[in-house]
């Protein structure tokens, strides 16, 4: 069955016979005709009622209902047409927003890992708050968000749940402590580095109970933990964003836990869902596994 002669029927039915079909297909009377009962003959029954001369008339019952058919084949096709081509037209690129607490080793094993999943891909990459990525997501400036995910959200997926540490310096008493982790009436006195960029509220992480004198503010992440392994204070941050410069330990009565994953456009072509997927997980498995 071929789609021209799908055309040609739809045409004559729309059209109410076969001169004004091949008036508006700009092709010859005789080829509707031709194709007609070359799609009569593959359907094995009329889809005409003729008169005594044999000239077709109007459609049968059963042709209406093909013609329903027809009409849903066709438009498929031409949706198909029109996605390859507007793919073929568009560069073949991802941009992805970057939560800005995302560590920097993370976000290059990320990107590394694209470039061997999708060589022809193109990757952009946007450092934003949360807050940012999602209006950027619903403006549809990004396709892609790696931010922190709501377990109920639409359009995303959670990859993984790390939970806030406490950072502190090597020759820190709670780095000397052998106890594997702390607790929350222990920071109270400490000084602190606070993250201005943390997603988290403050009060989130700490009781107002828990007093702690600021010793700075660090928009930068790496600038945080630097400052931590020199002693300035402890920091309150993801356990991702601990290095071989400082201990991170445990808080036992914290439940700050932030759910990482990806948030991505509805019309976002699956294989490029599929390969960011694939791309952002592998950044945790290759953490694992070291």
């Amino acid at each position: 069955m071929k789609i021209q002669h799908l055309r040609f029927f739809a045409a004559v039915v729309d059209c109410g016979g076969v001169v004004k079909a091949a008036e508006r297909l700009r092709v010859s009377q005789p080829a509707v005709s031709a194709s007609l009962k070359a799609l009569e003959i593959e359907l094995g029954h009329p889809l005409f009622e003729r008169s005594d001369s044999g000239r077709r008339q109007r459609p049968t019952d059963r042709a209406m209902r093909f013609h329903r058919d027809v009409l849903d084949i066709l438009r498929q096709c031409d949706e198909a047409r029109a996605k390859f081509r507007a793919e073929q037209a568009k560069p073949a690129r991802l941009v992805l927003g970057v939560l800005q607490t995302i560590a920097a080793s993370e976000v290059a094993a990320c990107a590394a890992a694209f470039a061997r999943l999708a060589p022809d891909l193109r990757l952009q990459l946007w450092e934003a708050g949360p807050l940012r990525l999602a209006e950027w997501l619903r403006q549809g400036r990004i396709d892609a968000a790696w931010t922190s995910v709501d377990m109920s959200a639409d359009h995303a997926r959670v990859l993984w749940r790390e939970p806030f540490v406490v950072l502190a310096a090597h020759g820190h008493r709670f780095a000397r402590d052998q106890h594997p982790d702390v607790a929350l009436a222990d920071l109270d006195g400490e000084s602190i580095v606070l993250r201005t960029r943390c997603e988290m509220q403050r009060g989130r992480l700490w009781p107002e109970r828990v007093r702690m004198r600021i010793a700075a503010r660090a928009e930068r992440d790496d600038l945080a933990v630097r400052l931590v392994a020199q002693g300035i204070g402890i920091a309150i941050a993801p356990r991702s964003l601990a290095s071989d410069e400082v201990v991170a330990r445990p808080v036992r009565d914290l439940d700050a836990i932030r759910s990482i994953g990806l948030k991505w456009r509805p019309d976002l072509a699956p294989e490029t869902r599929d390969i960011a997927l694939d791309a952002v997980s592998s950044v945790k498995r290759a953490g694992q596994r070291a």
